[in-house]
């Protein structure tokens, strides 16, 4: 009996020590997405000087990896996601949102943190495009994951204004899934249909330095006014089986987005070290300082963006506040 007593507690004792374990473990390697281009600034920042490997040992996790993955759009990241091959995914509010809506039941998934808001150009090198109502069925648009891409429902949003709402996808068929730089280079050569390009920065003012290349649509102009474009998101999953890791990465995110802020020409430097040199610490150093850029964790104007990807369709749920699509850690901040 006295045998059988000692197994039973012994038992006993390892089922609380594992459960205990099991309830506060933390993954030994945490794995982020990055883009092209400025507005993943601050991801860059926090690969380079180590942030995350810093908070992650601040909160007794040392020993825990950290892997960034690129992809070329936020749709890719998402199937990452859901694959459970990335932890941390980053693009446009559009791919964010879509799995938000997708995930409402399961996964969870909400936004960490806006990263930038800053204009998006739709630009062409076709002389007889004025307006998007000047696009013929020969006149492709590049950009990176059409069809679920930030852009994508800019161009929706402007189609809606100019023909109705019924119309919303008239220009859908002359999408080009092409990424940022590769549909730049495509729409500089002048030997495809692709005429045009929505794009980001820097891609978007590279392409004007060629003086054949004008703006046709601004997406400040159809959001009235400055917007999230990029932002990272998560599931909730992760960040509740992960507290300590979670945090880890917002406080990084934080650090990185407050020292570019403070240090804008020093973040220049390093964007162009971190890309190999294909712009000018200059070039980069006039974008930073641009009004209508800005490095923010705050999200600006992304209720209005959600719900009428919810008007049409794209969304099944309606989000009735901007922090319906976001976690607590932000809910502070003077979003909209």
């Amino acid at each position: 009996m006295k045998r059988i007593k000692q197994i039973f507690f012994a038992t006993c004792t390892w089922v609380i020590l594992s459960t205990g374990l099991t309830a506060h473990a933390e993954v030994d390697k945490v794995v982020l997405a990055r883009q092209f281009g400025i507005g993943y600034l601050q991801l860059a920042v926090m690969d380079q000087m180590k942030l995350v490997e810093k908070h992650l040992a601040s909160v007794g996790l040392a020993n825990t990896k950290v892997e960034w993955a690129r992809f070329a759009s936020g749709s890719a990241a998402n199937d990452a996601m859901l694959s459970g091959r990335l932890h941390f995914a980053a693009g446009g509010t559009g791919p964010a949102f879509i799995l938000w809506d997708k995930t409402r039941n399961n996964a969870k998934v909400h936004g960490v943190a806006a990263l930038s808001s800053m204009p998006n150009l739709l630009v062409t090198r076709d002389p007889k495009i004025k307006t998007i109502s000047d696009f013929g069925s020969n006149n492709k648009i590049a950009m990176a994951g059409a069809g679920s891409s930030v852009q994508t429902t800019y161009l929706q949003m402007a189609a809606a204004k100019t023909w109705g709402i019924a119309q919303y996808k008239k220009l859908d068929t002359l999408m080009v899934n092409l990424p940022h730089p590769e549909g730049l280079k495509t729409m500089l050569s002048g030997g495809t249909e692709v005429t045009s390009t929505f794009t980001t920065p820097p891609f978007q003012y590279m392409a004007l330095e060629n003086k054949d290349v004008r703006v046709v649509l601004n997406s400040y102009q159809i959001m009235g006014g400055r917007n999230t474009f990029l932002m990272v998101w998560a599931t909730d999953a992760f960040r509740k089986d992960n507290p300590k890791s979670y945090r880890a990465v917002f406080d990084a995110l934080k650090e990185a987005t407050d020292w570019i802020n403070a240090n804008k020409q020093d973040a220049a430097r390093l964007y162009v070290k971190d890309t190999g040199g294909k712009e000018t610490a200059e070039s980069i150093l006039k974008m930073l300082n641009d009004p209508d850029i800005q490095i923010t964790l705050t999200p600006e104007k992304v209720l209005p963006y959600a719900q009428f990807m919810q008007e049409v369709g794209t969304l099944k749920n309606r989000p009735e506040k901007w922090t319906d699509l976001f976690f607590p850690e932000i809910h502070s901040l003077p979003g909209s």
